[in-house]
């Protein structure tokens, strides 16, 4: 194994470490957030829309 690679690896474990702490930090926020929560086919209704307008704005 070269000296690059090692890096690569521990670097890959930081990133995953830094990832999960992240996760569970937006998982506990949502679960903390008082707001009242929408149903799932609502939800997706909202995200269906929101790809339509992506999907028409122009390509950069």
């Amino acid at each position: 194994m070269t000296e690059k690679n090692r890096d690569n690896g521990f670097e890959a474990q930081i990133d995953n470490a830094a990832y999960e702490a992240w996760f569970i930090k937006q998982v506990q926020a949502s679960l903390d957030d008082p707001r009242t929560s929408i149903p799932d086919k609502e939800a997706r209704r909202l995200m269906a829309e929101k790809r339509e307008v992506f999907k028409r704005l122009p390509d950069r």
